[in-house]
This record gives structure tokens, sequence and C-alpha cells, in this order.
């Protein structure tokens, strides 16, 4: 029999990293998952079930710590809490399968059109050497009985084609209506897994794609590339202070500051915890400046309001810094200057603009505001 669970959560000792072989294991931690969402009024759909029952089975070292940090935090049922748990240490491949699953069906649909194509080609040459065994045999002294019979193979032949074509023509119109839904399924499966949850803005694995894709573009057509490496300031100070909930709007308005204030040819992602990203292709330094500082006055404006009290939560600001691209660069070297210029932002004193080849951070762009 497994350990009891140590205090109110977990089982004492190490984590194991699969289930036992041993099932009797199995309905103790049914109950105590059920137990533990009843205590802590978590929704008893089965994805928080599985959440909980991995939980409780102390599979998963990272799951367990971050559940026990929400549970200290007193945050842990809420949805998007939940949620980002499940996607993170459960739904790795969901959507892997998904898109796996639709190609499956995508392969299976196709291979089901060139059957039918090829058995309906077949069947038209069957019916064309039908045709030409009866006309074979006509000469001029043929009998109207053996005309008859190659009008009536011909006729045959033409109506099986006939049903034949529409047989085809209903099965492609099935098929396209299919397609067309698979295609849309895999485009949402692929944007899904390129998306940050709770900021609709792209996320570090997208982020990671795309700037390796910018510099191979920057380096084979000599142009420029810039990168803005940006993060909210006092933002553990804002969650202690306010809670995670109304951290989590917080990145939310510094996402939407970020899509609003940047180019249509520019690429914004939330690089992590309270970073976020922006890609700018065929930007100047200067021009990438200017626009990271209107993005810094566009935060700094918006003051936060907390909505059931009416109550002033103040105002969010932001450092940013910096790089453009050298020839040689590749995506560790860029990240890293910009993040010097982020670093010189925030010991010139916050809420403030860093370019590459600045002095050092007493002369940035942007004066505090």
């Amino acid at each position: 029999m497994f350990p009891l669970l140590k205090g109110k959560h977990r089982f004492e000792g190490d984590y194991v990293n699969t289930y036992p072989n041993d099932n009797a294991a199995v309905p103790e931690w049914s109950i105590r998952a059920l137990a533990l969402m009843a205590e802590h009024q978590i929704a008893p759909v089965p994805m928080n079930y599985e959440l909980w029952f991995r939980y409780v089975s102390g599979q998963d070292e990272a799951l367990n710590k971050e559940i026990d940090k929400h549970l200290e935090q007193k945050n842990i049922n809420t949805a998007e809490t939940l949620n980002n748990l499940y996607r993170h240490h459960l739904g790795k491949n969901t959507l892997a399968e998904t898109a796996l699953e639709a190609g499956d069906k995508l392969n299976s649909e196709l291979d089901k059109i060139l059957r039918l194509v090829q058995s309906t080609v077949g069947d038209n040459s069957a019916l064309g050497s039908s045709v030409r065994e009866a006309s074979a045999g006509l000469t001029s002294k043929s009998s109207p009985s053996d005309i008859g019979r190659v009008v009536e193979a011909i006729m045959g032949a033409s109506l099986k084609m006939e049903q034949h074509s529409k047989e085809l023509e209903e099965r492609l119109n099935e098929s396209k209506s299919e397609l067309e839904s698979l295609q849309t399924n895999l485009k949402n499966a692929r944007s899904e897994a390129r998306t940050d949850g709770l900021t609709g803005v792209n996320n570090r694995k997208a982020f990671d794609e795309m700037l390796e894709e910018k510099i191979r573009r920057a380096q084979s057509e000599h142009s420029s590339l810039c990168l803005v490496m940006g993060d909210i300031d006092h933002f553990k100070s804002f969650n202690d202070t306010w809670g995670h909930r109304t951290g989590d709007q917080v990145l939310k308005l510094v996402a939407s500051c970020l899509k609003n204030g940047a180019r249509d040819a520019d690429f914004v992602a939330r690089y992590g915890g309270e970073e976020f990203a922006v890609i700018m292709p065929e930007a100047s330094l200067q021009g990438a400046g200017e626009l990271a500082n209107r993005i810094r006055e566009a935060v700094q404006a918006r003051e936060l309001m907390k909505r059931s009290t009416g109550e002033s939560l103040g105002r969010v600001t932001m450092s940013m810094g910096i790089s453009t691209f050298r020839p040689g660069d590749n995506s560790a070297s860029l990240i890293e200057r910009a993040d010097a210029n982020l670093y010189n932002a925030k010991k010139a004193g916050r809420n403030r603009v860093v370019l590459e080849g600045d002095a050092e951070a007493d002369a940035p762009l942007a004066k505090a505001g």
C-alpha cells in the first residue's frame, strides 16, 4: 500500500514518475483527488480530475510544486489557473495529437477520392471494351437485331457512366466540405500551439521560430532587423500587493498596448513571465526606438482601477532594450544584447527605452516618466 498524503495534499518521500504496478492505490488516489477538489471548490470536470489525480499520485514533481504554490496563494480554483496548469503539464501533446489525427483523416479522405476515381476510370475502360466487343461483329450484312444489340450496349454503357459521374461528383462535393473542415481544424491547432493562453499574443515557441526565420532573411537579403525586449517594472511587487488575478489583467493590458502599437510587419510575443518581445523586420534602430517609446507611453497612460471598488491601483510602466542585427548574429546573440540594454534601462531608473549603441543607460531615448 502506498504511503498516506503528507498533510492534506501530498505523499511522503520522493515523487514517482509512473503509475505503480499495484492498482490497489488507484481507488485511494481517486477518493483523495475528489476530496481535494471539493475542499478547494474545484469543478468536478474530467480535466480538473486528471490534474488532481496526478497531483495526489505524486507522479509529476513540477506539477505538484506549481499546485502547492497556487494553494499557498489561494488562487488554485480559478478557471484560468487550472487551464494553464493542464495545458502546461498535461496538454503538451494534445495539440500535436489533434494535428496528427486531422492529418490522418485528410490522408484517408484523399485515399477514398483516388480509389473512386480509379474505379470510375476502370469501369469506363471496361464499358468501352463491352461496346467494342458488341460492335466488332457488325458488317454490311448485319441484321437489325445485331445493330440493336450494339445500340443497347452503347446506351447501357452511357447510362452506367452517367451514374458513376454523378456518384463521383457527389462524393467530391462531400470530400471538399470534409477537407475544408479538416484544414480549418489543422489551422486552429497550429495557431493555438503558438499562442500564449493568457494574453493572446504569440508564445515563446512561436517567438523562437520567427526570430530564426527573420535572422535568416536579414542575412540573405542584407536587410535590417531590430529586436525589442520589454519588461513590466516592479511586477512582482504589484502582484504581491494586488494579487495574481489583477497581475494577469496587467499582462493582458501590456500585451494589448504592444499589439496596438506595433506595425503590421512586427511580431509581438510574450517571452516569459512579465517579459515581452517585438521582432521588427526592416526597421532602423531609431525607428524601433521611437515605436518602443510610443508603446511605453501608452502603457504608462493607462490608470488601473479595481472594478469591484473603483479604487485606483496606480499606473504600470515598462522598461525596454533594443538590439539591431549584425552580420554573423544568431538568436542568442541578438537576444543577449537586447536583454543587456533592457538591464541598462532598469538600472537607469526604469520606465525608459535604451537603444543598442547608447553610451550607457544615463542617456536613453526616453526619460523616466
